[in-house]
């Protein structure tokens, strides 16, 4: 029998197809690029697939969750739960995107996923936290005593979410959903899942826990009357994001700055972190600002969101946290926050222009400079050389003063592989190589004085 599909002999076990009127051999049969209706019936992953798609075009306008609502500070929350299916068809998570600073969401991890798949297909006991998530547009319906629920009054009803994906924004919890995301990828793309635990892991149910974003932006501006600001959905998701995961090492200590700078500027109030730290704040706002600027020495050195291989030299807490000992100084504090900028700005130009191949892309890495340690000491030698410039009387904005200041630094091995800087580490190696940057500096303005006295 010849195989309707390939023309060649059919040899071995034959496939009916087109109501038993042909047949084709099992190679053409297995293979992934060729569809036959028939295997519908006879594969248990193509069943569940065509159920799914089934499902799919018969659904509602809308997700109905039975939820309780609860309030916190006039915020309006529900907990309720979904399940893994129609979570993955609403949810949307608004990644942080640097050149805009908008969104909050860090990247995701492809190990900590596949940690998740791991944990999900394997593990007798998979047990889910709940999420924590946000919607932008739902109808909250109390059911009341309709139900015969009278202890829980008009607290007890159902959230209504319009079925389109982006009707969940996913807040806490991305890596959770991400592992359930790549579940069902693999099913439908592959045959590396068992199709009796497909529909099982689709039905799993996750505890999830709803804030009204819209109703909480409204609110909180109706608060915030001394802001001319108006607060959006993302704001409210961005705060929340913030506060949830500050403490968290999954988060980039960079995306905290900047989350915790572009929280200040919406004009929300009341974290104590901002209030507390408030100079981390403008110092992540120097560091933005100089990233940012066509101008700047540092134009695209600053890693803001701590993404990985971005290849860019300095991460942004790293250029925060380096500047506390400048915004610890009082002279540098009654400086205007335009001035503070534009000294540190100042400074780095001066940096640039002696030792410019330290700030080329294709050499950088050959220098100290830009590295972790290099940004430290420089920094807190910027302290210095801002009280030099207070005492004696130079004008601390103009590049050529600075540039004067630094030019000793030249004869300092700043090459990363001989640099005396390159066995530092830590704080105390920043501290230590702060020490030798002074030293270097004052030999070489003695020495510079000495040569002066002789030619005299």
């Amino acid at each position: 029998m010849i195989c309707s599909c390939c023309g060649y002999e059919i040899k071995g076990k034959k496939y009916p197809v087109q109501n038993g009127q042909k047949y084709v051999c099992e190679r053409c049969w297995n293979n992934l690029d060729l569809f036959f209706p028939e295997k519908v019936q006879e594969d248990e992953r193509l069943k569940i697939l065509s159920k799914m798609a089934i499902e799919t075009r018969n659904q509602e306008s809308s997700i109905k969750v039975r939820v309780i609502r609860f309030v916190q500070k006039e915020i309006e929350m529900y907990v309720g739960k979904m399940k893994v299916n129609e979570i993955l068809e609403l949810y949307e998570i608004d990644r942080f995107k640097e050149e805009e600073l908008e969104g909050y969401q860090r990247e995701q991890y492809e190990e900590r996923t596949s940690e998740l798949v791991d944990y999900l297909t394997k593990c007798p006991l998979a047990v889910m936290p709940a999420l924590l998530v946000s919607i932008r547009k739902a109808d909250f319906t109390p059911l009341g005593d309709d139900f015969g629920i009278t202890p829980l009054g008009d607290d007890f009803g159902i959230l209504s979410i319009p079925r389109v994906r982006g009707s969940i924004w996913m807040i806490d919890g991305q890596h959770r959903v991400g592992g359930f995301s790549k579940i069902r990828d693999k099913f439908i793309f592959s045959r590396s899942l068992d199709p009796s635990l497909f529909p099982q892991l689709m039905e799993y149910e996750l505890p999830v826990v709803f804030i009204d974003s819209a109703m909480a932006a409204e609110k909180v501006g109706n608060k915030e009357a001394h802001t001319e600001n108006t607060f959006s959905s993302e704001d409210i998701e961005r705060t929340i994001f913030f506060i949830v995961n500050k403490t968290q090492r999954g988060i980039s200590p960079s995306l905290k700055d900047a989350l915790l700078y572009r929280i200040k500027i919406s004009g929300i109030q009341g974290l104590p972190i901002i209030k507390k730290e408030n100079w981390r704040t403008l110092a992540a706002e120097i560091g933005i600002t100089l990233n940012r600027d066509a101008d700047s020495p540092l134009k695209d050195k600053i890693n803001i969101g701590g993404r990985r291989e971005t290849g860019k030299p300095i991460q942004l807490n790293t250029f925060v946290s380096s500047l506390q000992v400048l915004f610890l100084d009082k002279d540098f504090n009654r400086l205007s926050e335009n001035d503070k900028l534009r000294f540190i700005k100042t400074y780095w130009v001066a940096l640039k222009e002696l030792f410019p191949e330290a700030f080329e892309h294709k050499t950088e890495r050959n220098y100290m400079l830009l590295k972790a340690l290099g940004v430290y000491s420089l920094h807190w030698l910027a302290q210095d050389i801002l009280q030099m410039c207070l005492r004696e009387d130079r004008d601390l904005r103009k590049p050529e003063t600075l540039k004067t200041m630094l030019t000793p630094l030249k004869s300092f091995d700043w090459f990363t592989k001989t640099s005396s800087l390159s066995g530092l580490g830590g704080l105390k190696g920043a501290s230590k190589a702060h020490e030798m940057l002074v030293k270097s500096l004052s030999e070489n303005v003695v020495s510079g004085l000495q040569q002066k006295l002789e030619n005299l």
